[in-house]
């Protein structure tokens, strides 16, 4: 069974537009901060993932679809997953839920490059080994 990263976070005021909706932007900032604590959670500590010089996980891609707008003070569950690997990737999946249904799904693309060539590399095996509990099944 594919584990799921579970995290909270409230929609503030200072993160909407004038039509009082969450500013479509502020997602990938959302994401990411679970990116952050989901790494703690799959086994490394923070400073070991950012600030590795063996190698470089910058974001290749991303993308957000969404199904119902967000509303300041409103609370929201991130589920976060492990969509698939590629040879040189990998591709975090984000699932923004209320008790309305699901309002957002992002994905972004991680590439993995060498720290000094910055040329991709495939992705370290203790990475995949931390992160395969966290692979999607469908």
């Amino acid at each position: 069974m594919t584990k799921v990263f579970k995290t909270n976070v409230t929609a503030t005021f200072r993160e909407a537009d004038p039509a009082q909706i969450m500013f479509f932007g502020n997602i990938f900032g959302w994401a990411h901060d679970t990116f952050e604590k989901w790494i703690i959670e799959a086994g490394y500590q923070w400073k070991d993932w950012f600030k590795n010089t063996e190698y470089m996980i910058p974001i290749r891609h991303t993308h957000a679809d969404f199904s119902k707008p967000f509303y300041p003070g409103e609370t929201y569950q991130i589920e976060a997953r492990v969509k698939a690997f590629g040879s040189t990737s990998f591709t975090m999946k984000y699932v923004f839920l209320s008790p309305a249904g699901q309002h957002a799904v992002v994905e972004m693309v991680h590439v993995v490059l060498d720290g000094k060539t910055h040329k991709p590399i495939p992705v370290p095996e203790p990475i995949r080994k931390k992160f395969l509990p966290y692979l999607e099944i469908l």
